[in-house]
């Protein structure tokens, strides 16, 4: 297949380490001896990805719009209000509400408005793919909740506005109060050619493939469809647990060439007109990425 041989591979440093599923942590034990560094790009906080679970990270709570004054840090305790040129903070109720002004700024000064007002939260904004612009894609957390039972959050201000509509700014909400800390990763539009830093199904509803099944499906069926739509493909080579109840990925294995006859088991976006396609050579009895048949939202 002399076309797909000359489409774009997925570099083989930022594939190390991924690997999913209960009886995939010995599987790559036998691939590699050395364990691979930490992919650079996508940042996950595991070596190892459990097989997707069908939903998202869920997220609540709405901000009406105000005008946030600058902070003046008091002498008795962090001030409850701040702003700078990244984002501006202000206490209401029982809430920090942090509104996003320049979603491409640098971290620091995201982090440097939370400390102000005595929250120990470092945030990101990275470029997503189009269903997850203005969402939370990845949180960790130590620390229990506040009192009132809550930690993070994010919404749009105005109230319900669509985010990357004149006047709607990303907010992120975090308890007044909350002692924990927190890493959380916010998503933005991406800029041209820029890679996505979530892990999204190209055929979710939204994203490039949408209305398409393309898991099971060979490598020459689904190029026909990615030609078709006028995207181009780059090709991941995953490696399958023993019960195909998850894989691996060796870095190693992502030089091989790819035929029309290898089967496919999941595409997800990995920037504007480009899809990446989860590949085997062998046709296995379940999906490995899912454990089993895959669930498309709606």
């Amino acid at each position: 297949m002399n076309e797909l041989q000359h489409l774009a591979r997925v570099h083989d440093e930022e594939l190390a380490g991924q690997a999913s599923g209960a009886g995939a942590r010995a599987l790559l034990v036998s691939i590699t001896a050395e364990e691979p560094a930490a992919e650079p790009v996508r940042r996950r906080t595991s070596r190892w990805r459990a097989r997707l679970a069908v939903g998202a990270v869920a997220v609540t709570g709405l901000a009406a719009a105000a005008v946030i004054a600058p902070a003046v840090l008091g002498a008795r305790g962090p001030a409850t209000s701040y702003a700078n040129s990244a984002i501006d903070i202000e206490l209401r109720g029982d809430t920090y509400v942090a509104t996003i002004k320049d979603p491409f700024a640098d971290y620091a000064k995201y982090t440097e408005g939370f400390k102000a007002v005595g929250l120990d939260v470092n945030l990101e904004v990275v470029p997503v793919s189009p269903t997850q612009v203005g969402q939370i894609t990845g949180m960790r957390l130590s620390g229990r909740p506040a009192d009132n039972g809550e930690s993070i959050t994010n919404s749009t201000t105005p109230e319900g506005c669509t985010f990357g509509s004149a006047g709607c700014a990303m907010t992120v909400e975090v308890a007044r109060g909350w002692p924990g800390w927190a890493s959380v990763q916010l998503g933005r539009a991406a800029r041209p050619g820029e890679r996505y830093q979530n892990w999204r199904s190209a055929m979710r509803k939204g994203e490039m493939l949408e209305g398409y099944r393309a898991d099971g499906k060979t490598v020459g069926e689904v190029m026909a469809e990615v030609r078709r739509r006028g995207l181009k493909a780059v090709f991941q080579t995953i490696v399958p647990a023993p019960d195909n109840d998850g894989y691996a990925v060796d870095p190693k294995q992502q030089s091989a060439k790819v035929g029309d006859d290898w089967m496919v088991w999941e595409v997800q976006s990995e920037q504007a007109g480009v899809v990446r396609l989860m590949v085997t050579k062998e046709r296995l009895p379940k999906n490995p990425v899912y454990g089993d048949t895959k669930i498309l939202d709606e």
